[in-house]
Order: structure tokens, then C-alpha cells, then sequence
């Protein structure tokens, strides 16, 4: 696939994701976000386990692990605007006014078109992290149907809410189309890749290991099952 192919599949799984969540009733949809959330944590999480991490520090050796780190903890001061929605958390305050909505959208605006660095030069070095370009794509249909539920649970109505979201599914396309027209990153692909997975990293992290429930400790079942098949999917997506 293209770079622009990539792109509008980003576009349509985030509508995508959005129609779910029209689709679903409240109880309904929350579980199959999570089921949703999990799954794709875990491929994601797979993924750049078995293919990312191993393949650049083959190629440039440990002295990119600084980016990893650097990678992660950027998306951990993200959480601080966003209160970890990308990761599916939603939970919006009693008195969430404007500022709240504001900081959000911000937040969310950054860690969405951070999600097109890992696209940087897809055409220029060719396709060699399918996986990776699969569990980002995959996470923005998660996105796109949380998206649609917090806006509903902040009062816009269904109009307004479609409006934002359709607006938002643009961000994450504009960043691949953005970040592989600079040449510098395009001349230290694999230093983008290592500070994009650092990110990545975190939300795969995050979702995987935070526990639904407070005060609760273990992981339900059902999200269990999940991560299983979304690890299966990504050992089979990496050796195939």
C-alpha cells in the first residue's frame, strides 16, 4: 500500500470505528470497546515486540534506545492533557467545562498526528513495517469509537459530534503526509521509528496492564482473551 492508501484507511476505520459506537447502545458498547481496546493493544503491543524493536537496533544498535525512552515519556506527559482517552479511559469530570474540552482536543490533536510518524518515508524506503503501519490503523478505529462515545458523554449532540469526529480522522493522514516530506526524517528513518515506538510502546502498555476497575487487581477474563488472540494476530501478521 501507498502512503495515500494509508492514509484514507485511516480515515474510513476511524468513521468507522464511530458508526460502532452510533450503532451500539451504551452497555453493549462499552464492552466491545474493550474487547476492541485490548485486542489492538495487544497486536500492537505484539508487534513491535517481535518486528519494530528487534529490526532497528539490529540496524543502528543500542544508541537508539534513548529515542525509545524519549518516545515513551512524551506520551506519558500527553496522558496528563488527554487523561488517557486514546487509551480508551472515559472518564470526563462532574463539571468538564470548556478548558477541559480544550486541553482534550489538544492532547488528542498531538498524539493523533504523532501517529503518522511511523509512516515517515513509507514510499521512500518502501514497506517494511506492515505490522506496525496494521496495529496503528487498527488503533484508530478503537479511536474513533471512543471518540464518538466521550463527545456524546460531554453533551454535543449527534451532529456535532460526527462534525468533530470527521474533522479529527483527518489529523492522523496529515501527519504521514507531513512528516514524509521532511528530508531529515527521511535521513534517520530508523531514529523516527524508535521514537515513534517509544510512543506506541506506552499506549500498548497502557492498555494491556491499567485495570478497568479501581481497587481491582486482576485482569477479567474477557480481557485476557482478547490480548490472546490480539498477541496471536500479531505473531502471525510478523511471520507472514
Amino acid at each position: 500500500m501507498s502512503l495515500w492508501q494509508y492514509a484514507a484507511s485511516s480515515i474510513v476505520l476511524m468513521l468507522g470505528g464511530a458508526l460502532i459506537a452510533a450503532l451500539m447502545t451504551r452497555k453493549p458498547g462499552r464492552l466491545i470497546m474493550q474487547d476492541l481496546l485490548s485486542l489492538s493493544g495487544a497486536f500492537l503491543f505484539g508487534v513491535l515486540i517481535l518486528e519494530l524493536m528487534p529490526d532497528i537496533f539490529h540496524e543502528e544498535g543500542h544508541s537508539v534506545a534513548i529515542l525509545f525512552i524519549a518516545g515513551f515519556f512524551l506520551q506519558t506527559g500527553m496522558d496528563y492533557w488527554t487523561s488517557g482517552i486514546e487509551h480508551g479511559h472515559l472518564h470526563v469530570p462532574p463539571t468538564a467545562g470548556k478548558t477541559f474540552v480544550f486541553s482534550l482536543f489538544i492532547g488528542l490533536g498531538l498524539h493523533a498526528i504523532l501517529d503518522g510518524l511511523p509512516f515517515a518515508g513509507i514510499d521512500f524506503h518502501g514497506h517494511q513495517h506492515g505490522s506496525i503501519y496494521l496495529a496503528v490503523l487498527l488503533h484508530k478505529l478503537v479511536e474513533g469509537f471512543t471518540l464518538f462515545i466521550l463527545l456524546g458523554m460531554l453533551g454535543y449532540t449527534t451532529r456535532v459530534t460526527w462534525l468533530h469526529v470527521s474533522l479529527f480522522s483527518f489529523i492522523t493522514p496529515l501527519g504521514m503526509v507531513l512528516f514524509s516530506s521532511i528530508p531529515f526524517l527521511l535521513d534517520h528513518y530508523h531514529q523516527v521509528l524508535a521514537f515513534a515506538g517509544g510512543s506506541l510502546l506506552h499506549v500498548a502498555v497502557t492498555i494491556l496492564f491499567e485495570s478497568e476497575h479501581k481497587h481491582h487487581h486482576g485482569m477479567p477474563v474477557r480481557k485476557l482473551i482478547s490480548i490472546l488472540i490480539g498477541l496471536l494476530m500479531a505473531g502471525l501478521t510478523v511471520m507472514g
